[in-house]
């Protein structure tokens, strides 16, 4: 497969960083960044011949800052670093947040304030191309001093530690690299801390989410609208001068699809007997567009934070000035993912309200869009098993920003649990997806039953649908249905580009 080459000079999308996710990118280390690489580098040495004391080079970490460390120690202090920071718990995170976290670390370290070796960026660049994913724990870092367990586990593979996957195979770092004919790295002063020190592993997980929450918002219109049909909803809560008169962008967006998704359906009419939908259905605008606000405002944190310097001590080469501040914290990558798992959980929220009104024998339905209700429980329970996923995601969403736990005896006193926001919020993604699934199944059936015209594009969805899923004939078991249904939405094609991307 040929990738695509990204340069370091350039500001990168959302879709960049989605080519790099899916390893269908790669990243071109050019020679002036190698220029400005290696001046940092010079800058930091000349100053460690001076013998001057600079926290992480040649100081203890955390609250052992006043603690010197001797010249012919400094290497061991780098790799016992890695080492004694290699923490994490939990189930290892995916392989795009993987390919993520070492594109925007080389991109971080490529800017020449971090003073590593330029072979650094180069080895840590040829994990990338060679696609030797190291094995990450999705926990353990608090998103304050750095994602300090998390790049401690990517940064040990480098050195031909830790393990890491290659293909389909897990096997130990020192291997993974012998594969690839690469040599583990000897990390030199400073540069332990400048790998572990960042906000990467928060980073890639705020990325991620913004690349997958475009589509999701993409497909959450279509499935409502597929439901909007079923239920025989009317039209004229979509009419373009309602959202004229209340401007907010994801608004009108959400809106104007509608009207693209239904506009040949000759169900898709502004009067009907009933007068006014449930707010599920007459205030999609108004809530999915909410969510589109959020994740337009997250994106743009996330790719703000992309081109940023996050580790510590920060290196001027000019001046030749070595600052210790606090570019790890997490803080606004914390707030921005709080904020954009909430909008998530309102998307499931929102779905898992329509599923249940298309099962109350409304508008022409029977109950539960059984075809024999009482000798058949159509779709009751699944409406249970959508509720549930509703109530995880409630309890996710509640904001991990707002706690704070001291930690390294008390030098690093406020944390952002960023991390947590990021790994919560994936979990409230995948579910959500879950959660629309499980309303396009009863969509789909409302318009069987109904023989309500939905128009050409969800007729065309439905057709190739019921090539996995056939019309449902009675009570049938939905487990595996819903996963293969799950499948199908995240697999559509997205034809239109400019419906694909959140609010101006």
């Amino acid at each position: 497969m040929k990738r695509i080459e990204l340069s370091l000079h350039a500001a990168w999308s959302l879709d960049d960083w989605n080519a790099l996710a899916c390893g269908k990118a790669r990243i071109h280390l050019d020679p002036e960044s190698q220029r400005r690489v290696e001046a940092n580098r010079k800058a930091l040495v000349d100053r460690i011949a001076r013998v001057e004391v600079m926290y992480g080079v040649n100081t203890g970490f955390g609250s052992l800052c006043t603690t010197i460390i001797p010249q012919n120690e400094l290497e061991a202090l780098q790799a016992n670093l890695i080492r004694s920071h290699a923490v994490g718990t939990g189930p290892q995170i995916d392989k795009p947040l993987v390919r993520l976290m070492l594109a925007s670390k080389v991109r971080s370290l490529s800017q020449g304030y971090s003073a590593v070796e330029w072979r650094t960026v180069e080895a840590l660049n040829a994990l990338l191309d060679h696609d030797i994913l190291p094995i990450i724990p999705s926990m353990g870092s608090l998103g304050a001093s750095g994602d300090l367990a998390p790049l401690s586990h990517m940064t040990l593979v480098l050195m031909g530690e830790g393990q890491a996957q290659l293909g389909s195979q897990i096997m130990g770092g020192a291997e993974a690299l012998a594969q690839k004919d690469l040599r583990p790295v000897v990390l030199g002063a400073k540069e332990g801390l400048a790998l572990i020190n960042g906000t990467q592993f928060m980073l890639a997980h705020g990325l991620w989410l913004a690349i997958q929450s475009r589509r999701l918002a993409y497909l959450a219109d279509v499935v409502a609208g597929a439901s909007l049909i079923g239920f025989d909803g009317c039209s004229a809560p979509f009419d373009a001068r309602i959202h004229q008169v209340r401007p907010h962008g994801g608004q009108a967006l959400v809106a104007a699809r509608m009207r693209d998704f239904l506009q040949d359906s000759s169900d898709f009419i502004p009067v009907k007997p009933h007068v006014q939908d449930p707010y599920s259905f007459r205030c999609i605008p108004q809530v999915h567009g909410a969510s589109n606000d959020v994740w337009a405002h997250v994106a743009e944190v996330m790719l703000r934070e992309s081109e940023a310097v996050t580790d510590n001590p920060t290196v001027f080469t000019e001046t030749g000035e070595v600052i210790s501040a606090g570019n790890f914290h997490g803080q606004p990558l914390a707030l921005a993912l709080d904020y954009g798992k909430m909008a998530l959980c309102e998307w499931g929220s929102i779905s898992e309200r329509r599923i249940n009104q298309l099962c109350l024998a409304k508008r022409g339905l029977p109950a539960f869009l059984a075809q024999n209700p009482g000798t058949e429980s159509g779709i009751m329970i699944l409406q249970y098993s959508a509720a549930s996923l509703v109530s995880r995601n409630k309890v996710l969403s509640h904001p991990s920003s707002t706690d704070s736990i001291d930690s390294s005896a008390g030098q690093e006193d406020h944390v952002s649990m960023g991390s947590i926001a990021g790994v919560h919020a994936v979990e409230v993604l995948d579910r959500v997806w879950t959660i629309l699934a499980m309303e396009w199944m009863a969509a789909t059936r409302a318009i069987d039953l109904s023989k309500r015209q939905p128009g050409s594009l969800i007729e065309g969805l439905m057709e190739v649908y019921r090539q996995s899923v056939p019309e449902a004939k009675g009570d049938r078991v939905l487990a595996d249905e819903i996963e293969i249904t799950k499948d199908f939405l995240q697999s559509i094609p997205v034809e239109d580009p400019d419906f694909l991307r959140f609010p101006d």
